[in-house]
């Protein structure tokens, strides 16, 4: 057991299935003395799941460990796919357990396991950060640690029996029905400890190479976070994939981003348009205005209206409405011209500047205003029904004062 990222100091809950990956760090953790509670989940799949409730029972009894159980149906994951939804009601569970005054989960994934892992992702193709099982994440701010990655299933089975230490099988994990299943029991079982070597070390220089690359990523990111979008030519081209790679992830689940959706981001960000939006999973989409690029959830396609009385400061979704300002967002308002509207852009608006009769639109053209931006941009209409102004953009001709009162921030 690695105990590089263990304390004394702190207390551990530990998720216990009752196999023997689990029940060999539950003993060891007791043997070394750390202070631990135990997590068991009952997912009501197998028949025998009670004796699984059991071997960790007993166990928690006879060491007076505080013990935590939580049962589910199958009426709680009939929706969608069953690793996912039983992944996220056994974390919801640890996060309860947590909240009774634990520093961090402790979970038995071992070496066969990471092995899986990256041949699965290897077969796929995918892109991830880590190829493998990180010993230490965050999950649902969660601290979880993982100390047995370092150890083979076998090493853990013979642990168990040569201390006497209870455990139950889950016949499942030696079913095919699962993708892991048939890695795990078709393929890496027939795999000599030369090959699965290669693999380990396939996967640490993928996770050196990628080391490097996040180094070199970590100021592009913050640039972009700090004005929510960068020109693409600021990132080297051979950064273009990792770059948009870790925008997406942000928002949206790994195993969602194929490398053929990336493929075609690039392809679109890289032409000539210069006004691009490519819809994405969960609601995203993915924006190119004149070079700038940026990943935003999918807005309204409402417009809006509000009716404003007064020169009193207020928030709204799309604007702000200030007493001080950039020259450029403000006009000096008297009482004759209120109540002033806000809105979004119409068909056929224009606007009367000391150029002439202008069409808002065409502004918006002429003065690169991102498509996507365009019918979410504030417009001032005094009661008349005149366009007054377009914050950033044009004024009214009778509105060009160097002492306005009024500004309208983006």
């Amino acid at each position: 057991m690695n105990e590089k990222y263990l304390s004394h100091q702190k207390r551990y809950v530990i998720g216990v299935s009752g196999g023997c990956d689990s029940m060999a760090l539950l003993d060891m953790m007791v043997k070394k003395n750390y202070i631990v509670a135990i997590a068991h989940v009952n997912y009501n799949l197998r028949e025998d799941t009670d004796e699984d409730y059991k071997v960790v029972h007993d166990y928690a009894l006879q060491h007076n460990i505080p013990f935590y159980y939580k049962v589910f149906t199958k009426e709680d994951y009939q929706q969608g796919n069953f690793q996912a939804v039983a992944r996220q009601m056994r974390y919801d569970f640890y996060h309860e357990v947590l909240d009774q005054g634990y520093d961090a989960i402790l979970l038995a994934h071992h070496l066969d396991d990471e092995l899986e892992t990256i041949y699965m992702y290897l077969e796929r193709g995918s892109q991830t950060n880590y190829l493998g099982i990180e010993p230490i994440t965050t999950i649902q701010q969660m601290t979880i640690i993982r100390p047995l990655l370092d150890t083979k299933k076998q090493e853990l089975r013979d642990y168990c029996l040569q201390n006497h230490i209870a455990f139950h099988d889950d016949y499942t994990n030696f079913q095919t029905h699962f993708k892991r299943d048939q890695v795990r029991n078709l393929v890496l079982n027939t795999y000599t400890d030369q090959q699965k070597e290669a693999l380990l070390l396939k996967a640490k220089a993928y996770n050196l190479n990628k080391q490097h690359i996040q180094d070199q990523l970590k100021p592009l990111l913050e640039k972009y976070h700090a004005q929510n979008k960068i020109n693409y030519h600021e990132v080297p081209e051979a950064l273009y994939s990792d770059f948009l790679f870790a925008l997406l992830a942000e928002k949206i689940p790994v195993e969602k981003l194929s490398g053929h959706l990336i493929h075609e981001i690039i392809h679109q960000m890289t032409s000539t348009k210069p006004n691009i939006t490519l819809q994405l999973p969960l609601h995203q989409q993915f924006i190119k205005a004149y070079d700038n690029i940026t990943v935003t959830t999918l807005p309204s396609s409402e417009g809006y209206t509000y009716t404003i009385t007064s020169l009193k400061e207020q928030d709204y979704d799309d604007f702000s409405i200030r007493q001080k300002g950039e020259m450029n967002d403000g006009i000096y308002v008297t009482e004759a011209d209120f109540p002033l509207t806000i809105r979004s852009i119409l068909p056929g608006d224009v606007i009367k500047t000391s150029g002439g009769q202008k069409k808002v639109a065409r502004l918006f053209i002429n003065n690169k205003i991102p498509s996507h931006e365009r019918a979410h941009y504030p417009i001032v209409v005094r009661n008349d029904g005149q366009i007054i102004l377009i914050p950033g953009i044009a004024k009214r001709y009778e509105y060009l004062s160097t002492n306005p009162n009024l500004f309208v921030i983006k």
